[in-house]
């Protein structure tokens, strides 16, 4: 009873220090220079990641066929054909609406800048009317003066004026205010050209570059479908082929460690695809409500584009109220609605959806997200603030398995002694051969 009672306190404290303060500054650690190796390959990481969440999608699939009575290599080729002729009808439900936007790019985009200058007067100057500080200084008076008048002839109607209370004054000559009409629509208007320009010059400017950098990641991206058939097919032969590498007497956590790193990030991946559609339904539903055009279809690219953490969801919104103030000019109130919606949505996922999906597996401290999010971003950027979750939830649990197989000395002295059995064996091997 007392060697029992030993043996699990002893395990107790391995547990304990191997999720200590010195095993998670080596999660961190590791972490950012994961997160710094990745970035350099950006071109190879993503492809691998999208392959991934591919993978994660396509396996129960191939899991359903193969309990049909089908071989591994027949249900993932299935998959794959279906996986295809989806894409491929996907392409051509989406390929006229893609087209006519290349066609016609330029003046979309500059009927979208001017929207979203007006969008942007009118909201300073609804907020003028409660926040003074963010109204328009007043504009100048613009003076007319009357040089065939005499000056003493100005100093009496400037006499006159004061008698009645009007603007004027003795020995001042005598001035008619005269404001610009419609300076707000003046300021909006000059604005727009302004951003116009600005638009157009930075188009002539990194067209090319932007070209190249389409062309750079085509290869890149079409490296997914063939990684994705290979992760379905060969996954669990390259993962034997790890653990046949590994020492007998850690053989048990490695194989726990392979289990807890997949359970990871299939259960990430598949949290994020579940949460990426109940954020489409809902906004979805929303907009389709508050009458947009094509609303599931800019629903589907908010969601995707959260992925990235708040700069996501901060540009999706923007995307769809651009479009919102683009399409209906004369509802005033409906980007504003639109703006209410993303923020109801994004309280659902804070409070409801990500504890049901993402959050259910990585089972991390709030305030450990928020601060590694910000170390990803500021140490490897865009790319970061993508890679920073995933990564984070793999070296976890690989640093806290890691640090009990450092920590568990029933472990370590096993391997000692299995060196050492080999050691003899060599040694009596040898001996035999002399003899």
């Amino acid at each position: 009873m007392r060697r029992r009672k030993t043996s699990e306190d002893s395990e107790g404290m391995n547990r304990a220090l191997a999720a200590g303060p010195i095993v998670w500054l080596g999660i961190i650690v590791t972490t950012c220079l994961l997160l710094v190796l990745f970035q350099t390959a950006l071109w190879l990481v993503m492809p691998v990641l999208l392959a991934v969440v591919a993978y994660y999608m396509l396996s129960p699939l191939v899991s359903m066929a193969m309990s049909k009575g089908l071989t591994r290599s027949r249900a993932v080729f299935i998959v794959t054909i279906m996986l295809s002729v989806f894409l491929a009808a996907l392409g051509l439900i989406l390929y006229p609406k893609v087209s006519a936007a290349a066609n016609n790019w330029r003046s979309n985009l500059d009927s979208y800048t001017q929207s979203g200058v007006k969008l942007a007067a009118n909201a300073q100057t609804s907020l003028a009317k409660f926040m003074p500080f963010m109204r328009r200084p007043a504009p100048k008076p613009e003076v007319h003066e009357d040089k065939t008048t005499p000056a003493h002839t100005h100093r009496n109607h400037g006499q006159a004026a004061n008698a009645n209370g009007e603007p004027g004054g003795s020995g001042q000559e005598a001035s008619t205010f005269v404001g610009p009409p419609d300076e707000g629509e003046k300021e909006t208007a000059a604005a727009a050209d302004a951003l116009n320009d600005k638009v157009a010059d930075l188009t002539s400017q990194y067209s090319g570059d932007i070209a190249l950098e389409v062309l750079h990641w085509v290869p890149s991206l079409l490296l997914i479908p063939y990684l994705t058939y290979f992760f379905l097919l060969d996954g669990s032969r390259f993962k034997r082929f790890i653990i046949r590498a590994i020492p007998n007497a850690f053989f048990e956590k490695t194989l726990y460690l392979f289990y807890r790193v997949e359970d990871q990030i299939r259960r990430y991946f598949q949290g994020l695809l579940a949460l990426t559609v109940l954020d489409g339904l809902c906004l979805g539903i929303g907009l389709w409500f508050l009458g947009l055009n094509s609303p599931f279809f800019f629903a589907a690219i908010a969601a995707v584009m959260a992925w990235l953490p708040y700069l996501g969801s901060i540009g999706g919104c923007l995307l769809v109220v651009l479009v919102a103030a683009h399409d209906f000019p004369s509802n005033y109130w409906l980007p504003y609605e639109v703006v209410g919606l993303f923020v109801g949505v994004r309280l659902l996922d804070d409070f409801v959806f990500m504890p049901l999906t993402v959050g259910r597996s990585l089972h991390m401290h709030p305030l450990v997200t928020i601060l590694m999010i910000l170390l990803g971003g500021a140490v490897a950027g865009i790319s970061g603030l993508l890679l920073v979750m995933p990564v984070l939830g793999v070296v976890m649990v690989a640093g806290q398995i890691i640090g009990e197989l450092i920590t568990d000395e029933r472990i370590l002295a096993r391997h000692r002694h299995a060196k050492e059995l080999k050691r003899l064996r060599a040694k009596a091997g040898l001996y035999a051969e002399r003899l």
